[in-house]
């Protein structure tokens, strides 16, 4: 029946043409001209009849067809073996559909440098032409879908790189700094093209105009000449921004306001990251993202693997806004200077040196964690405590008292502990509370100094020391000593059998632990670097321990590259200010180091690139110890390990060293 159906137009079309030949040869017999003047128009129609039946096989992109076309195309294609190929998603030329309408659109959709013009003049006449704030709304949320494919990304490339030489005009300006709008101010007047306002009356109060201090009226031309067509999308995205941080205005409406803000974290994560946009048009996002992360949890839906997109753009938009926070601040230098001087206190060799110092603190905690080690390696594995328990217990008593003496000591770094937390609270504050919810990063080795966690919680923490980029040594320690209260109370017959057993648990699982053994110096480094670095390798670090997390529940590595390697590249725009700071090349060593194993088997290889380059960058010309202990240690890894990373840093490293010798 379908068939029998799609027939009766062109039997239509047959009968039709059927009655005008009949109609033609009736006139010739009753009168010439009357037939001249009937057979001339009809051939003529006949013609363009022949004409849109041959089209769309002579010229795919033709518009006209009719009945005739498919059965002629098949026909053609039989006779003649033709068969039309289109170019695939993947750049491969493949078999174009034997169907007319499917085939149009695959050939309207071919990726040709004719297609990617006409997408970006598109995109650039759709933001030119946007008026409505339900528009913009839509457009804002379709943005990051199209930075889904290659295609996509390269497109938004050539709209934010092409110029226009245009004439520029004056467009209207929004004055950031002036008074927050009103709780009765409407959503829409800030999102639609402005136009000439009057002062509200009582008749238009349920259509309020935006309040004439936040926006000055200088043309209502909407068109865009001579500046970046991105700078204009980002300006007007920097007016949702500012309304989705006025939460007033969406009347305790948590949807609304959430959907809103996602759509602009996403917009603008996929611009900046993808399509080289300049943060700085967006306007002040920090605490608009500080506030939909504590919202929606994102370390939570990044440990469960949910919501992932929306996770990979707000952690990449985050790395690239939290940037500039320790490069321009300095009160945030200053401290790390002071922790610094506190770490320097630690030396007891009268050289008043930081590195000294740290080393003395690892040295403590390594010892206290050996005596765990040694006590948990005695004790049986039954978890009963009985008296043979307690015997084990009295030979090692040399053991729980050096925890004791450890714990005791241990509030001489008092001052450590509040620098350290003072450090971690001032960049929690200044980045508005984004590092508390960063995925892969563990911070909650406490804001409030003075409480150490309890030892379960230390265990839980251990498993991977590169995710506490703030630890507090003072607390550490009566955190990792506290088991000795537990061990003395057995000691003294005043043992509780629960207490033993969760004790004898949580050694087992510290004696796994990765604690290697200087994690105050690394945290020296870090400190110097958000000193003299800029935070060059802090934001490095942080952008690795996010993509170790967020490739962890991703089915693919090679899926977002551009996302990831814009972010990247961002972020270490800036390595010329910073490439002679120490601290920044002894994290950066350290950060490649310790990750060598993520870096062979887990990190996709277009962001090693990019780490190689910035390293090789960073260490041109460089001399110095620690390049050389770096190059002492991984090359035994490149001869017995084989680790292709680490031959491509010996390499980088070796290299930058040959040019020092060369200058």
């Amino acid at each position: 029946m379908p068939g029998v159906a799609e027939a009766v137009p062109e039997f239509l079309h047959v009968s039709l043409f059927l009655f005008f030949a009949g109609l033609g040869n009736s006139l010739l017999n009753i009168n010439t001209k009357v037939a001249l003047s009937t057979i001339v128009p009809i051939g003529v129609i006949t013609l363009v009849y022949i004409f849109m039946t041959f089209a769309p096989i002579i010229y795919p992109h033709s518009p006209y067809q009719n009945s005739f076309s498919g059965i002629v195309r098949y026909l053609f294609q039989k006779s003649r073996g033709l068969i039309l190929k289109v170019c695939g998603p993947d750049g491969e030329m493949k078999s174009a559909s034997t169907n007319m309408a499917q085939r149009r659109l695959q050939v309207a959709m071919e990726e040709t440098v004719a297609r990617k013009d006409r997408d970006e003049r598109a995109i650039r006449w759709l933001i030119d032409n946007l008026t409505e704030d339900a528009e913009m709304e839509q457009f804002l949320s379709a943005i990051p879908g199209s930075f889904n494919t290659d295609w996509g990304t390269e497109v938004w490339r050539r709209v934010g790189e092409h110029q226009s030489r245009d004439e520029p005009v004056v467009r209207p300006h929004m004055d950031t700094t002036a008074h927050q709008p009103s709780s009765s101010w409407s959503i829409r007047s800030i999102l639609r093209k402005p136009t000439p306002h009057h002062t509200p009356t009582l008749a238009t109060t349920r259509s309020p105009v935006p309040h004439p201090s936040i926006v000055h009226l200088h043309s209502t031309t909407a068109h865009i000449r001579g500046e970046n067509i991105l700078h204009e999308l980002g300006t007007r995205v920097a007016r949702s921004v500012e309304i989705c941080k006025n939460h007033k205005l969406f009347a305790n409406n948590d949807g609304l306001w959430r959907k809103r803000t996602r759509a602009c974290i996403e917009a603008t994560a996929s611009l900046v990251c993808c399509a080289n946009a300049k943060l700085a048009w967006f306007g002040d996002i920090s605490k608009l993202l500080g506030e939909i992360g504590s919202f929606e949890k994102i370390r939570e839906l990044s440990s469960s693997g949910t919501d992932q997109l929306f996770v990979m753009r707000w952690t990449c938009l985050s790395l690239v806004a939290i940037r500039p926070i320790p490069e321009n601040n300095v009160i945030l230098q200053y401290r790390a200077r002071g922790t610094m001087i506190s770490f320097a206190e630690e030396d007891d060799t009268g050289n008043n040196d930081a590195l000294a110092g740290a080393q003395k603190i690892d040295k403590t905690l390594k010892k206290a964690r050996e005596c765990l080690n040694q006590l948990f390696s005695v004790l049986p594995e039954t978890g009963e405590l009985t008296e043979e328990v307690k015997e084990i217990l009295r030979g090692h008593e040399p053991q729980i008292s050096d925890l004791e003496q450890i714990n005791s000591e241990a509030d001489r770094l008092a001052r450590v502990d509040y620098g350290i937390s003072v450090m971690q609270d001032a960049i929690n504050h200044d980045s508005h509370q984004i590092i508390s919810e960063f995925p892969g990063l563990l911070d909650d080795f406490d804001l409030y100094y003075q409480a150490p966690i309890p030892f379960s919680r230390l265990v839980e923490l251990s498993h991977d020391p590169r995710k506490l980029q703030f630890i507090c040594p003072g607390q550490t320690l009566k955190s990792m000593c506290s088991p000795s209260l537990t061990l003395r109370n057995i000691l003294e017959g005043q043992g509780d059998a629960d207490a033993y057993k969760e004790l004898l648990k949580n050694l087992e699982k510290f004696s796994l632990s990765s604690w290697r053994g200087d994690e105050m110096q690394r945290q020296l480094w870090r400190l110097q670097d958000l000193r003299d670095g800029g935070g060059l390798g802090f934001t490095v670090e942080l952008f690795f321990l996010a993509l170790s997390q967020l490739l962890s529940t991703s089915s693919s590595k090679e899926s977002h590259s551009a996302l990831y390697t814009g972010t990247f590249r961002a972020i270490t725009s800036g390595w010329s200010k910073h490439k002679d700071s120490l601290g920044t090349q002894k994290l950066l060593l350290d950060i490649a180091m310790s990750g060598r194993e993520e870096f062979d088997f887990r990190f996709p290889g277009y962001i090693i690139d990019e780490l190689l380059l910035l390293l090789g960058n960073i260490f041109e010309g460089q001399t110095g110890a620690h390049i050389n202990e770096a190059r002492q240690q991984f090359e035994p890894s490149v001869m017995y390990g084989r680790r292709r990373f680490m031959e491509r840093l010996l390499t980088v490293l070796t290299r930058g060293q040959v040019q020092s010798v060369a200058l």
